[in-house]
């Protein structure tokens, strides 16, 4: 059955790739229309000269200031959005935006605006390396679009506490209208209920999951393989998403590469990634939030991931896996894989709960759930019947 609200769906991206903000802004969309929502679609967004011209001043500025433009979430690139969006907007009860900073901050609409993101920008500069190289006026400029994004949302949904707790520490005004939802895993299909396996395994199977060798702590996850093959025992380490060194001659590291979600014969590959790994093994530098740590739980593998941005609301600590700070490496995350390899029973009560966490949060249909459930408690029926 059809829920009455006529959703509009703002993303600069095309909602359709499944590659796209890690495919976050497809799978939301699926799941509002297998809840039976009305949803059009607004993207994706190229507006022209705009686009254009913001990119080729990105790159003069990089090339002759080592400095970075945030065209992205620019004046410029807000208020051809607002331009484009404003005609749309006829005949809509609700505005969703993901990732809606530059979409939605110069919008002036009656529609009510849920702005969802996985990042607050003002938390997130000079923590990840692209925010940390910004020229002064693109900083002051960004800071000051999302503070109009912030204010001209009714609901802002950040994935993570550590997002939501920079928003509001940016602007305690907004608390009221700041809510937590987990993100969910980023799948086609609900994957079946994980089994108990053999293990210890013969050969214990590390997936690594990242686009950036470096950023996603490639090394530290290389170098927990080494410790686990020294100390004796047999493992491999499965890298999707990039390419390692060539330096890097471990014969027990296995090299994907990208697998792209678009083409079904690489999300297979994937899948069976995901379904096969014994832990999933991800020390990253800096994590917005960390998709790939909900489609571990989808699978029942533990996490083993750096206690950094917002995984540690994905990962509950010897619960569904083990955070670490950033200064702790390769040793250290072989020495707490070894405990496992010791402690079988604690290593399937790991998966089960992993799995349960999934079910119950982890998963779009439930942020669905969740998020509309806000919408009909904190906006007005007039606006959002």
């Amino acid at each position: 059955m059809k829920h009455p609200l006529n959703i509009g769906y703002v993303t600069v991206d095309d909602p359709a790739d499944r590659g796209g903000w890690s495919g976050t802004n497809h799978y939301l969309l699926a799941a509002l229309r297998e809840q039976g929502y009305v949803v059009r679609t607004l993207g994706p967004l190229r507006p022209q000269p705009e686009l254009v011209l913001c990119k080729a001043i990105n790159q003069l500025m990089l090339r002759t200031a080592g400095k970075r433009y945030n065209y992205r979430d620019s004046v410029v690139m807000a208020r051809a959005y607002a331009r484009l969006l404003g005609p749309r907007l006829e005949g809509l009860d609700l505005l969703l935006a993901p990732a809606g900073l530059a979409t939605t901050a110069l919008l002036r609409t009656k529609v009510p605006i849920v702005y969802i993101n996985d990042r607050c920008l003002a938390g997130a500069l000079g923590y990840h390396r692209i925010l940390s190289d910004l020229a002064d006026f693109s900083r002051k400029e960004s800071l000051a679009l999302e503070q109009q994004a912030l204010v001209n949302a009714s609901v802002v949904v950040y994935s993570s506490q550590w997002a939501a707790d920079a928003a509001v520490a940016s602007n305690p005004a907004i608390a009221n209208k700041v809510k937590v939802i987990p993100f969910g895993a980023n799948l086609d299909e609900r994957p079946a209920l994980p089994t108990p396996r053999q293990f210890p395994p013969a050969k214990i199977n590390l997936l690594f999951l990242g686009v950036k060798w470096e950023d996603k702590g490639g090394p530290i996850a290389y170098a927990a393989l080494e410790a686990l093959k020294r100390r004796g025992y047999s493992a491999q380490l499965v890298v999707c998403g990039c390419d390692p060194p060539p330096e890097l001659n471990d014969p027990d590291l296995v090299r994907e590469g990208y697998l792209d979600k678009n083409r079904p014969e690489q999300a297979a590959r994937l899948v069976d990634h995901l379904r096969t790994a014994d832990v999933l093994i991800l020390p990253t530098r800096f994590e917005a939030y960390g998709i790939v740590c909900c489609e571990a739980a989808a699978y029942g593998s533990p996490v083993l991931a750096t206690r950094t941005g917002g995984i540690p609301t994905i990962v509950e600590e010897g619960r569904t896996g083990y955070l670490f700070d950033l200064d702790e490496g390769g040793e250290a995350y072989a020495a707490r894989i070894i405990s496992l390899l010791q402690d079988p029973n604690a290593y399937q009560a790991m998966r089960t709960n992993a799995r349960a966490r999934y079910e119950s949060t982890l998963n779009w249909q439930a942020f669905v759930t969740s998020l509309m459930a806000v919408v009909q408690s904190t906006v007005p029926k007039s606006s959002a019947r």
